[in-house]
């Protein structure tokens, strides 16, 4: 029985490594493909607008998204909450 434990245990975590390992590997593929198109529109076109930007002087927050040739706002306020949250919890100063 105790072999069947650290069998488990190890492969649980093999399992948590594995996960972890593919999950940074498409979070920086991700990040690196919207550098390459920002980089791109930017030597090519003269374009300078940064892929995502907050805007939090329009009423609700919005976030601007421009990649791959999409544009796109969303509303940011449960975001620009979060970023207040983790500025305050962190003592860093941001307004």
């Amino acid at each position: 029985m105790k072999k069947r434990e650290v069998r488990s245990r190890r492969e649980e975590r093999r399992a948590f490594w594995f996960a972890l390992a593919i999950g940074l590997f498409v979070f920086i593929t991700a990040a690196g493909l919207v550098v390459v198109d920002y980089q791109g529109r930017r030597l090519s076109f003269g374009d300078t607008v940064p892929p995502l930007s907050l805007d939090r002087q329009s009423a609700p927050p919005r976030l601007h998204v421009k990649v791959f040739g999409a544009e796109a706002d969303f509303d940011a306020t449960s975001l620009d909450r979060a970023i207040d949250f983790i500025c305050d919890f962190g003592c860093i100063p941001h307004k």
